[in-house]
């Protein structure tokens, strides 16, 4: 699902949130990021079997210093030091790291889910896109 299918404005804080995507739409995903000005970081988790995996790859893919990846705190610190306009991570792969890591799937998706509300609260734009594993439906996006 496109911006444009979600209905929602990357422009528009109150509407952060993690947004459930299919697996074709990061390229639009990507445009829209690009033509709202924020800042883009697409994050591959086909690897990562842990939570501290993820931490690392979040944090590099997002051109954070790697002390950034100590923590779910710290990532956030080093997120918000460098948010400018407002950020967009597209994640790749979420599926599958879920499968591998259920536990740090869900470590994960509450932390980004804190990060978005923090933003929300902020005014600041922030967006995550994943795919969600099919028995899951929930969507975390802030209702404005």
């Amino acid at each position: 699902m496109t911006t444009r299918v979600l209905g929602i404005d990357l422009h528009d804080a109150g509407r952060d949130g993690v947004y459930r995507v299919d697996p074709d739409d990061p390229v639009t995903l990507v445009g829209d990021a690009q033509r709202a000005g924020l800042a883009l970081a697409r994050i591959d988790l086909s690897d990562c079997h842990n939570e501290a995996a993820a931490l690392e790859r979040i944090a590099a893919q997002a051109g954070l210093p790697p002390a950034a990846s100590g923590s779910w705190v710290q990532l956030d610190a080093a997120l918000r030091a460098d948010e400018g306009a407002g950020r967009v991570l597209l994640f790749d792969h979420a599926v599958t790291f879920c499968r591998a890591a259920p536990e740090a799937y869900t470590a994960c998706r509450r932390a980004l889910e804190g990060m978005a509300r923090a933003g929300h609260a902020r005014g600041v734009p922030f967006f995550v896109f994943m795919a969600f594993p099919d028995n899951e439906t929930r969507d975390a996006a802030i209702d404005a």
